[in-house]
C-alpha cells in the first residue's frame, strides 16, 4: 500500500504545480474570480491550499517550517499572511513534496496518534488522506471558476490520475491487434 500512497502525494504535488503553472499566465482579473460554491478567489483558493498543504504536513511531524531540518532539505519559513504570489507558491509546493514522498514511505505513520490543534487525536492515516482529498477539491474549485469564466483548463492531460499516468508515460494505448 506504500506504494499506492506515494503515488496519491506525486500525483498531488504534480497536478498542483500544473495548475498553479497554468493560474500563471491568466491575467489579474481572472485570478480575482470567485463563483459560487468555491472556496473563494483563484488567487486566494491556490494561497489555502498550499497553506493548508503545509500545516497538514506540520500536524504530522510536529515540525514548523521555521524549525532546523535535520533530513538535509531546504527550509521553509510559515507561510505568511495575505496573498502571496504564484511563483512562491509553486516553489513551496516543490519544497515539501519531497517531505511527503518520504512520509508516504513511513510504515508506522497511518497509525501514528497525532493531536490537531483543536484538540483533537486521530491517526495519522486522517491528515494524510485529508491533504490528498483538500487538494483536488480546491483544484476542482479553480477549475470550476476557469469553466465558469470560459477560459481552458490545463492540457494536454487534465490534472486527473489518468493524466498523471499519461504525462509519466506509465498509461499507454494498446496496440490493436485487428
Amino acid at each position: 500500500m506504500t506504494g499506492t500512497l506515494l503515488e496519491l502525494f506525486r500525483h498531488k504535488t504534480w497536478a498542483t504545480l500544473r495548475l498553479i503553472e497554468y493560474c500563471q499566465g491568466l491575467a489579474d482579473e481572472d485570478l480575482d474570480a470567485t463563483i459560487p460554491g468555491t472556496f473563494g478567489t483563484i488567487g486566494e483558493t491556490l494561497r489555502h491550499l498550499v497553506g493548508a498543504d503545509e500545516g497538514y504536513f506540520s500536524l504530522l511531524t510536529r515540525k514548523r517550517f521555521s524549525d532546523p531540518l535535520p533530513d538535509g532539505l531546504v527550509k521553509l519559513d510559515d507561510l505568511p499572511d495575505g496573498p502571496i504570489a504564484l511563483n512562491e507558491l509553486a516553489e513551496r509546493v516543490r519544497r515539501l513534496a519531497p517531505r511527503w514522498e518520504l512520509l508516504a514511505q513511513d510504515a508506522d505513520i497511518a497509525g501514528r496518534e497525532v493531536t490537531t490543534t483543536d484538540g483533537w487525536r486521530v491517526p495519522g492515516a486522517v491528515p494524510m488522506a485529508q491533504a490528498i482529498h483538500h487538494a483536488g477539491d480546491h483544484r476542482s474549485h479553480v477549475l470550476s471558476i476557469l469553466g465558469a469564466r470560459g477560459l481552458d483548463v490545463p492540457e494536454p492531460n487534465g490534472l486527473d490520475l489518468w493524466g498523471y499516468a499519461e504525462a509519466l508515460g506509465s498509461m499507454k494505448p494498446v496496440a490493436s491487434t485487428t
